[in-house]
């Protein structure tokens, strides 16, 4: 009769052909070390020059691939006009990987970024004027099927709502695909 080994048995059995590529692990631990430097320099208002002096000892690809990495997640459509120094934070990141061209698209891309929430909040703005007839026609409606005066405003009337949703979205569509593409450029320039 056959002995019974145990799932232990067996998986040391398996993992006795097991191989480990330590230059492939080093690598990658190399490259996680980076993009936590990186991604350390664009959140902490501390030490930045450190920071930077920390990827000096690295090796060229290395860092190229990995602030490379950093750039392209961190170039994203803001929900509010940025105030800080975000930008110019992924601007000295991006010096340090990028040559003059690829230099010249991103200062691109980012004033694209820049413009996103300004073109939204104009696109809301000018939406408020348009609907505003709309609105004092369902106010005078209200008046004389209620007796009581109402101002409604944009938030209050799921028609207007809908008209502002789906103009946002539409433009949120439009900048998510330009910007998608204008990082598939900056990719290749990687």
């Amino acid at each position: 009769m056959g002995k019974i080994r145990s799932a232990f048995e067996i998986a040391m059995e398996k993992a006795e052909n097991v191989q480990v590529d330590e230059e492939r692990l080093r690598h990658k631990e190399e490259i996680d070390s980076i993009k936590m430097i990186a991604g350390s320099y664009l959140a902490s208002e501390e030490k930045k020059d450190e920071m930077l002096k920390a990827l000096e000892g690295k090796k060229k690809e290395d860092v190229k691939s990995a602030v490379g990495d950093t750039l392209l997640s961190s170039l994203t459509l803001p929900g509010y006009e940025v105030k800080d120094d975000r930008y110019e934070r992924l601007s000295t990141l991006a010096s340090l990987v990028l040559d003059e061209k690829g230099l010249e698209l991103f200062s691109q891309i980012i004033g694209f970024v820049k413009q996103y929430p300004l073109h939204k909040k104009d696109m809301i703005e000018r939406l408020e004027k348009e609907l505003e007839p709309m609105l004092e026609e369902k106010e005078k409606a209200i008046r004389a099927q209620y007796g009581r005066s109402v101002k409604l405003h944009l938030e209050d009337d799921k028609e207007a709502m809908e008209i502002v949703s789906k103009q946002l979205d539409a433009l949120d569509k439009q900048y998510q695909s330009t910007l998608q593409g204008a990082k598939e450029q900056l990719k290749t320039l990687l």
